[in-house]
């Protein structure tokens, strides 16, 4: 029988997890999974950009790497900014000051829908033409730290799980827009809040959040949607809520968030696992 020794020269090295550094080809024993673990990290690397004008965090990002829009963040702002690649320059106001709300979209035609301003969960939604916002028929469910398909369109979205004002039950409901007005779709198999989103109203992921304020645990359940039901997928590596996720159902990042502190971890989902 062939063996990795007469292949390679080498036995397998026996880790309890991960080999740190983690390198491209490793092959190693986890002998906390039990199993044999094999390494392929994702092309690709982070490099700093242009500074947002105003600092912030919880708010909404739609759009691509050259032509990007964020609107809200902690504080109930209102601001709005647009990317192009290498700078931030102000973009019209939202109507609505408010966080944890989420968006899809582009730069010229976005939409933010949800969200909390301090006091309450908010169903405002909101429509960006790329120089004003326009309010717009409100969610069916107001809530707040739920996830989009954020590949979505202004006229074609969805808004997945969340949770009312704190405390409050973790949602499991899911909505979809089609330019004029919030429809109840299928809801999720778990509720949860702080969920990454990717995808479009026809082909979405769910993946990651956390359970309710009293009991936030996270998790790294993964769903897929096909335009008409939720299907389980396999986790995320590593559980974690509040983070960013963009691409799409088969092609997907999910990139810091929590417990994960200072929130550094990159997943790339290739439309049936996650990988580090």
């Amino acid at each position: 029988m062939t063996t990795y020794k007469g292949i390679r020269g080498l036995t397998i090295r026996t880790i309890a997890g991960d080999p740190d550094p983690l390198l491209a080809g490793d092959i190693w024993y986890d002998s906390v999974a039990k199993k044999v673990q094999g390494a392929k990290k994702p092309a690709g690397a982070w490099a700093s950009g242009g500074n947002l004008n105003t600092a912030r965090r919880s708010m909404a990002g739609v759009g691509i790497v050259t032509a990007g829009l964020v609107a809200g963040g902690i504080g109930g702002t209102t601001a709005a900014e647009e990317y192009d690649g290498s700078s931030w320059a102000n973009g019209g106001s939202t109507n609505t000051g408010r966080q944890y709300l989420k968006g899809a979209g582009t730069q010229t035609a976005g939409i933010v829908f949800g969200g909390v301003d301090g006091s309450a969960a908010k169903d405002e939604t909101e429509t960006y033409n790329g120089s004003t916002w326009t309010e717009t028929a409100d969610l069916n469910t107001a809530r707040q730290k739920m996830a989009s398909s954020i590949s979505g369109t202004a006229t074609a979205c969805l808004c997945i799980g969340g949770a009312g004002f704190d405390p409050s039950p973790d949602s499991a409901a899911n909505e979809e827009f089609n330019g004029s007005a919030w429809s109840e779709e299928a809801d999720l198999n778990d509720a949860r809040r702080g969920i990454g989103g990717a995808g479009t109203s026809t082909a979405a992921l769910a993946f990651g959040g956390a359970g309710a304020a009293g009991n936030p645990s996270v998790v790294a359940n993964s769903e897929t949607w096909n335009g008409t039901g939720w299907t389980e997928g396999a986790n995320m590596n590593t559980a974690r809520s509040e983070f960013g996720a963009n691409g799409t159902s088969t092609s997907a990042l999910g990139y810091g968030g929590n417990p994960d502190s200072p929130g550094a971890l990159v997943e790339q989902w290739n439309g049936t696992a996650c990988q580090k």
